[in-house]
């Protein structure tokens, strides 16, 4: 049988930057954003800007000692859940090659295989939305590989959404070729050109 060719989605980051050390170390993207027009020209330009909000009195009344935030994600919580990362990355799309990775996180029990010319993959529900979403606005194929417990209404969004859906069964273990995890991995190396988007790594 031809070896396995995946990542495990518990296996550390690869990610060389640590708190302390200054940005111009940091091999990731960074980018202040500009003032958004009042018309936008797609719902992607409605990624990031995300307000962080102060929350006092929970803070206060359990007594804690550090700062207490939440990030306020009222009439854009989908476009929230595509970081702007994966939208410089979706974006750059016209590109033979897009350098994008895979979200680990197998712990949500969600994995979507993004197929741009090129293909991605997340595995937290409204981050897969999200995804979705992005792919329809830019014309992308997306498909979704989910286990068979998450219930129809998220697969009637994502479908409403234009992705195509795989399901997995539930009790396929995360390292199990049959899982949402070993199916995307497999779709990734089946299709030319395809990626798999990574939040952690």
């Amino acid at each position: 049988e031809k070896e396995r060719q995946w990542i495990r989605p518990d296996t550390l980051s690869k990610c060389t930057w640590k708190l302390g050390k200054p940005l111009s170390a940091s091999p990731h993207h960074h980018a202040t954003l500009p003032e958004p027009p009042k018309i936008l020209p797609n719902i992607l330009n409605k990624v990031g800007n995300t307000p962080l909000v102060r929350i006092n009195k929970i803070g206060k009344h359990f007594g804690l000692k550090c700062e207490l935030c939440e990030l306020l994600q009222g009439e854009n919580k989908l476009t929230n859940t595509v970081p702007e990362a994966w939208r410089h990355s979706i974006q750059a799309s016209g590109e033979n090659l897009m350098k994008a990775r895979a979200c680990q996180s197998w712990h949500c029990g969600f994995c979507a295989v993004l197929l741009l010319t090129e293909c991605s993959a997340c595995l937290c529900l409204l981050a897969g939305i999200g995804l979705a979403l992005a792919a329809a606005v830019k014309g992308y194929r997306c498909i979704i590989v989910m286990p068979e417990k998450m219930s129809m209404e998220k697969v009637d969004v994502l479908r409403a959404l234009g992705a195509e859906i795989v399901r997995t069964p539930t009790t396929a273990r995360f390292d199990s070729p049959e899982s949402h995890v070993g199916v995307a991995w497999r779709l990734k190396n089946e299709i030319p050109n395809a990626h798999i988007l990574d939040q952690v790594r």
